[in-house]
């Protein structure tokens, strides 16, 4: 095989969602190096994008509504828990706490213009073939890059294990605002976490929303606010805004911690 058909092989798995977490990342890296493939992904991403959107979604058939219906009155199968030991009781409780605060917060009127902002930059680098400025996994690595170039601190977690792995991050100009974004993985999909100046108090309650056909979901802390983008379903969001918040307040009871 060609390295030009390995490429065309690679764009369309990428295109396709057919790619692993390291896959991707491999073929982000190919396209920063490489403009004409980068410039190619961006157009058959358009493309695709075009026909989803012009053509209609047929109605599914009566017999395919029946069996859906079967298979949803039947026992749901046992599902995997994906929270560690150490942060399964605080993420539970707090998992309760997004989908008690949807009903309130689901429905926004205008969106605001930093939700707009923080949309239109998942899209573009969607598009674009390249969603981080900064690619590792190691939280060492990238929490210390982005230190660098926002004036906010950044909260880089290790959700590896729990099947949200790190993939980078990159900074994003909000407001005027320079503010550091963390990129994590989730099969081919992606969740981009922007940490924000906190103004006013901290709302605990997490806010879920839908902009443009992404998912959107705000929280924050004592510290900063929080708002992660993706397009995921909601509910996987949900898991991993429980995740993160558990394992962020988990890191600050260690740093409490006295020294033996």
């Amino acid at each position: 095989m060609s390295a030009a058909e390995e490429k065309i092989l690679k764009l369309q798995a990428a295109l396709d969602g057919e790619l692993d977490a390291a896959g991707m990342l491999d073929f982000e890296r190919a396209c920063a190096a490489d403009p004409a493939l980068a410039a190619e992904f961006a157009r058959a991403k358009a493309l695709d994008a075009a026909l989803r959107r012009a053509l209609p979604a047929e109605a599914a058939p009566e017999a395919l509504r029946a069996r859906i219906v079967a298979l949803a009155a039947a026992p749901p199968a046992r599902r995997t828990r994906i929270f560690s030991a150490p942060w399964r009781a605080m993420a539970a409780s707090l998992l309760v706490g997004v989908l008690a605060g949807y009903g309130a917060f689901s429905s926004r009127g205008t969106a605001p213009s930093e939700d707009r902002a923080l949309v239109s930059a998942f899209m573009r680098t969607q598009i674009g073939g390249q969603s981080v400025d900064i690619a590792s996994s190691d939280r060492h690595t990238v929490k210390p890059w982005l230190a660098g170039r926002a004036p906010l601190s950044v909260a880089a977690l290790d959700l590896a294990s729990a099947g949200f792995p790190l993939a980078g991050g990159r900074v994003e100009a909000i407001d005027g605002k320079i503010v550091p974004t963390l990129v994590y993985r989730r099969r081919e999909h992606r969740i981009d976490v922007t940490e924000l100046a906190l103004t006013g108090g901290g709302d605990e309650r997490v806010r879920l929303s839908r902009l443009d056909g992404y998912h959107l979901a705000h929280w924050s802390d004592s510290d900063r606010a929080y708002v992660a983008v993706t397009d995921l379903p909601e509910s996987e969001l949900a898991d991993f805004v429980a995740l993160f918040r558990a394992a962020a307040n988990g890191e600050r009871e260690e740093v409490k911690k006295p020294a033996p």
